[in-house]
């Protein structure tokens, strides 16, 4: 029960922000992607508020659509990651359409989609996903088990840089326990295009639970 209260709870949180952020794909402002398997040193936090019990972050970060690198091919993909770091896991592929492929990972009971669309990007990105225990690692080794100050952490970096109006959330927020002590969701929006990451934490300030959504249309 306590499983599908977070999934209620994640996709009735997604379908708000779906119909209050318009920050479509299709709007013509693209993540500049990078060649190879790495990402840019540069990540920006453009805006952070609380809201209820949810600490909201808005970030330029491009590791949101590509949490696991950057790759040109499914196989790349495969062997420069997955095997290497994926056990025991069933893998699908799905042709949707000449330029387009559909692809699932699923590590009972963690299942990831991502897709390839050769006309927008060409690369294997994240479409959407849910996390239930540390099988799967995100970028900078974010983890089901992993304590919110642990989380925090990866904003506070040498190579994260912020915007005026979240300039305190560096100096101010992370840096004080009690600031945050009673958030119970992060999330994590992209500030160029279409994608939420919802963290949930259980009141002893454990990571419980992720779920990613994107406005991808299939």
């Amino acid at each position: 029960m306590k499983t599908l209260f977070f999934l209620l709870l994640c996709f009735l949180i997604t379908d708000t922000c779906y119909s209050s952020l318009k920050n479509s794909r299709d709007s013509g402002l693209e993540i500049s992607l990078l060649s190879g398997n790495h990402l840019s040193d540069s990540v920006t936090i453009c805006e952070a508020y609380v809201k209820s019990d949810t600490l909201i972050i808005v970030s330029d970060d491009d590791q949101l659509y590509h949490p696991f690198g950057q790759y040109d091919t499914w196989n790349d993909f495969e062997k420069n990651y997955i095997k290497k770091y994926w056990t025991n896991l069933q893998t699908d592929s799905l042709f949707l359409n000449s330029n387009r492929y559909l692809y699932t990972v699923m590590m009972s009971p963690n299942y990831i989609e991502f897709v390839q669309d050769v006309d927008i990007t060409g690369k294997i990105e994240i479409v959407r996903g849910l996390i239930y225990n540390d099988r799967i690692q995100l970028y900078d080794g974010i983890r089901i088990g992993m304590t919110k100050r642990e989380f925090l952490l990866n904003f506070i970096k040498d190579n994260v840089g912020y915007d005026k109006s979240a300039a305190k959330f560096r100096t101010d927020f992370i840096k004080d326990e009690s600031q945050y002590k009673n958030i119970s969701v992060i999330e994590v929006i992209s500030a160029l295009t279409g994608i939420w990451y919802y963290y949930f934490f259980s009141p002893d300030q454990i990571l419980t639970f992720i779920c990613i959504k994107t406005d991808y249309t299939l």
